[in-house]
């Protein structure tokens, strides 16, 4: 089963922004744990070095390494100072402060400290039970400072503190007084995060994170909803138009929207249905003007055969010349739409010889000057005295000139003039690299519109008024003279002439190649 184009774009947009969601609250909560981490150590060495600066402090003051001797309880004093004098934490601070039992926080002791001397701000002597009333309690904030700092001898042996090894030791730091180093305070590296203030600002983070990254989850799929949504509503549309002009609704159009691509569809799709209209149109036009021509001969034909069978009408010559020229004029009729439809099959036979272009629109002119003559009509050349040699079809060229006269005599009033001209064109250069030679006739009133224009080249195609069918022809021999001039590989165009009529204009590479 195939998902439909909506839920495709919709998943893959969801999965995208899964992907890259996943991707950074991963990469940030890694980042953010061990920059975490990072940020404790750096936090714990600063707190180190102050402890040995005030340690250095008294040293320098008289005091000894040896009166720091003891056992992990000997700590207390020198931290409480350290947290008093430099950290700026009172006693009542660290009695309001809440108590977490750690596993490296100092055993309680029983009696007086020992080797403290009086270096213990504020205590007193007195018995285990008063020791314990009065003494603080044991230090150690949330981060649990106190329990892991160690003061060495210059010989590396404790002196207080518990014992670190140097692979456990996040830094040592020397305890130098007048250039003698005395001792060294360490400190050991500190246990995980576990659920103290630490691990519930990492978990505080990591929730943020989920929820924000949920949030953008739930965006992303609203928005790809909303974006597949309008991505495909267009292409919806073209389907379901695609479809109505494959059963033949070929008046559809579509409103162009949508991103480029999908309007550039859109605008495709309505010049295909606006062109596949014109080609139904011409098609039924045309079975409809091919079975009219057709009808017309055939009729005549027909009465005049009943008229002999019938013995309405003898036999005679005249009559048998009648049936004769209406024969060869269906027959006419034939070959045209015959050679019409080869054209438009692209299969136009033409045999290409070299040939002078002047010489053949002499013929054409010498076969048309006495029927001119006849109808008052006076035949202009324009023709340069040098010859033009091409490379034509002579038989195809020939109709082509023929047709054109053809059609400027019978639609030109009497009197009139008609003017063919020849001529090679310089501004004009073909895919080949050559030349053009223009082949203009140009004929007096009566002209056509512009509108009319556009379609004087269409098979059975026929003007109003002055170009009626009462001047005879089929209305094939300018469809015909475009095919001609196709299978040459040239351009034909018509427009009003200087003369008053209609102009038409005929664009033919001098050489022309065979095809295959």
């Amino acid at each position: 089963m195939r998902l439909r184009l909506v839920h495709a774009l919709s998943l893959l947009l969801v999965a995208m922004a899964l992907i890259a969601v996943t991707a950074m609250g991963v990469f940030t909560a890694v980042n953010l744990r061990q920059g975490f981490g990072d940020y404790l150590v750096s936090r714990d060495v600063e707190r180190l070095e102050r402890f040995a600066a005030m340690l250095q402090t008294k040293l320098s003051a008289g005091s000894t390494i040896e009166d720091w001797r003891g056992p992990p309880p000997s700590m207390r004093p020198l931290l409480d100072e350290f947290r008093d004098r430099v950290e700026g934490e009172s006693p009542g601070d660290r009695r309001r402060a809440p108590r977490r039992p750690d596993h490296d926080d100092p055993p309680p002791d029983d009696g007086p400290p020992a080797a403290a001397g009086g270096n213990r701000p504020g205590g007193r002597p007195g018995g285990p039970w008063e020791a314990r009333r009065e003494a603080p309690p044991p230090p150690g904030p949330p981060d649990n400072f106190g329990p892991r700092v160690s003061v060495l001898d210059a010989a590396g042996e404790l002196v207080a503190g518990r014992p670190t090894p140097a692979a456990d030791a996040v830094a040592t730091r020397p305890l130098v007084v007048a250039g003698q180093t005395l001792g060294y305070v360490r400190l050991r590296r500190g246990p995980p995060v576990s659920d103290a203030v630490d691990a519930r600002f990492l978990r505080r983070q990591y929730r943020d994170l989920l929820l924000v990254g949920a949030a953008l989850l739930v965006f992303a799929f609203g928005a790809a909803w909303w974006i597949a949504r309008r991505w495909v509503r267009p292409l919806l549309e073209v389907q379901q138009a695609s479809a109505r002009i494959a059963r033949g609704e070929f008046g559809i159009r579509l409103e162009e929207r949508g991103s480029t691509e999908i309007a550039a569809t859109v605008r495709n799709l309505n010049a295909m249905a606006a062109s596949l209209s014109r080609l139904e149109g011409a098609r039924r036009r045309w079975l409809a003007d091919v079975s009219h021509e057709l009808r017309t001969p055939l009729t005549v034909l027909r009465g005049e055969v009943e008229a002999l069978a019938d013995g309405v009408r003898a036999p005679t010559p005249a009559a048998l010349a009648s049936l004769r020229e209406e024969t060869l004029q269906l027959g006419r009729l034939i070959d045209d739409l015959h050679l019409v439809a080869m054209s438009d099959l692209d299969a136009l036979r033409c045999d290409f010889v070299a040939v002078d272009a002047g010489e053949l629109l002499r013929e054409a002119l010498r076969r048309f000057g006495s029927r001119a003559a006849e109808r008052g009509i006076a035949l202009e050349l324009e023709l340069a005295d040098d010859p033009l040699p091409v490379h034509w079809d002579v038989a195809r060229i020939g109709q082509l000139c023929a047709n054109l006269l053809e059609n400027a005599l019978r639609y030109t009033d009497t009197p009139g003039r008609v003017r063919a001209r020849l001529r090679l064109e310089t501004g004009r250069v073909p895919a080949d690299g050559g030349s053009l030679v223009c082949l203009s006739i140009d004929d007096t009133p009566p002209g056509v519109t512009d509108e009319q224009l556009e379609s004087l080249f269409e098979p059975l195609y026929r003007t109003d008024a002055a170009r009626s069918r009462t001047a005879g022809g089929s209305g094939l021999g300018l469809a015909i003279c475009a095919a001609i001039v196709r299978a040459h590989g040239g351009r034909i165009a018509a427009r009003r002439s200087e003369l008053g009529g209609l102009g038409i204009d005929v664009w033919l590479p001098r050489r022309v190649e065979s095809r295959t």
